[in-house]
């Protein structure tokens, strides 16, 4: 997941992850990072462009030739999928929501977002124990 690493809001988000991501299959990359913006790059995103989406992106089988990258309100819908259980009844439900209707509504929050949650000056650092689940940390 590559994410606004200066965002309250988004590390918010995060952390939740982390804490309900069971089977292990999240990563995450800030991106502001040289990971986020190597992996964005393959995808033609364009740093003007990730800014003006405020978009939250998502990269499945990363690496692979089926690698693809999902952006806003499908970023919500596949993680909830991913994490299983009642999350994944969520996710099925939020499908079924037309994709227009829920990036709208995706948009809203990502507008809002330094409101509703605040702005770092700098991306927070992960603990020992997260670093493994964050890409290009585990030098730190």
């Amino acid at each position: 997941m590559l994410y606004d690493g200066l965002c309250g809001f988004c590390h918010g988000t995060v952390q939740w992850l982390l804490k309900h991501d069971k089977r292990d299959r999240f990563r995450f990359a800030a991106q502001q990072s040289d990971v986020a913006a190597e992996i964005l790059l393959r995808h033609g995103v364009e740093r003007d462009e990730m800014l003006r989406t405020n978009s939250v992106y998502l990269v499945l089988d990363q690496g692979t030739s089926t690698e693809r990258l999902l952006q806003r309100s499908d970023v919500t819908v596949q993680s909830l999928l991913s994490l299983g259980g009642g999350w994944k009844a969520l996710g099925r439900c939020l499908q079924i929501v037309p994709r227009f209707v829920r990036d709208a509504a995706y948009d809203l929050v990502a507008r809002n977002r330094y409101r509703l949650a605040g702005r770092y000056d700098a991306c927070p650092i992960p603990t020992v124990a997260e670093r493994a689940k964050f890409l290009g940390l585990t030098d730190l």
